[in-house]
């Protein structure tokens, strides 16, 4: 039997603790980390795998600057220029003041890893949710409010719209690009279509107010469009319209559109550009609305009779 003296009060007693065998290699792991990325040079090391990668294409994006902030983990890139070309089309570039990508808790619903992107393009800021998840990434858009001509480089330069809206989306994309389902509403009570020369036509500056559109999928085929509203009742121009278009996965452009509605006009409207009219003679009329059908795709739509 040990003695008295022998005996160690709890307090003396010290035991080892396999705590810190397993904390310290993530602790130098962490640390590691945090060095490496902070002074090796990532945004050249990631210009030069662009321009390797891209190079001869029509989308080649250029940015002055590439930084990785550890408070609210994000990504920051400064001065980001995306070229037409990777909209398809030809003309001035994307210019986003700023791009920060922050990484955000696991989400269960949808379950994945999200990622909160902010950003500011010609003065608009924008603020999207994207989750990447097993197969399919959502997008979300929560009632962004945007100035509508700041965004006319991603427009394009031959139709000029102007006033402000807001956007609300929800979206599904398969990892292929695919998309697979969409809650899309967008809405404003100051919408205009600037004064602009349209085929050699020049076309008064007209106030439309209203703006309303509502759009759904539940499948990668057809996008359903529940309402699609145009002005009030004191606007020159009223429009309403419903139908669907079906998706062209891989060219949206190709598309086609299958609308139905009604169309009027106010008379001093038609005063001012007769060739309502003469455009509009052979469409029925009820109640002072012409009937009217937008076929074709979204390349090209075709205003016919239904």
């Amino acid at each position: 039997m040990a003695s008295l003296s022998e005996i160690q009060s709890l307090d003396e007693l010290s035991y080892k603790s396999k705590f810190k065998f397993y904390l310290y290699p993530v602790i130098i792991i962490f640390l590691f980390s945090i060095s490496f990325l902070n002074y090796f040079p990532i945004g050249e090391q990631l210009k030069s795998f662009m321009k390797k990668n891209l190079a001869g294409s029509a989308c080649n994006p250029e940015y002055d600057d590439l930084r990785i902030e550890w408070i609210l983990p994000k990504i920051v890139v400064s001065g980001l220029n995306v070229p037409a070309g990777c909209l398809g089309r030809i003309g001035d570039p994307l210019k986003f003041t700023f791009v920060s990508i922050q990484f955000n808790l696991i989400s269960f619903s949808p379950f994945g890893i999200p990622f909160k992107i902010d950003s500011e393009l010609n003065g608009q800021p924008m603020t999207v949710y994207y989750v990447q998840g097993f197969g399919e990434r959502t997008i979300r858009i929560k009632d962004q409010p945007v100035v509508i001509s700041r965004l006319q480089p991603v427009l394009g330069n031959n139709f000029k719209l102007s006033g402000n809206l807001t956007l609300d989306l929800i979206a599904k994309v398969t990892n292929a690009g695919f998309l697979k389902d969409l809650d899309f509403k967008m809405r404003s009570t100051d919408f205009q279509l600037p004064s602009q020369n349209i085929q050699g036509f020049n076309t008064p500056n007209v106030k439309l107010n209203e703006l309303y559109l509502e759009a759904l999928s539940e499948n990668s085929s057809t996008v359903k469009i529940d309402k699609f509203i145009v002005g009030d009742p004191d606007s020159p121009i009223r429009a309403n319209l419903k139908g669907r278009i079906d998706l062209q996965q891989g060219n949206m452009a190709f598309s086609n559109i299958d609308l139905k509605g009604e169309i009027s006009f106010t008379e001093n409207f038609k005063q001012t550009v007769p060739l309502v009219d003469l455009f509009f003679q052979n469409f029925s009329q009820k109640d002072g609305f012409y009937q009217i059908r937008i076929g074709g795709n979204l390349g090209e739509p075709k205003l016919m009779t239904p």
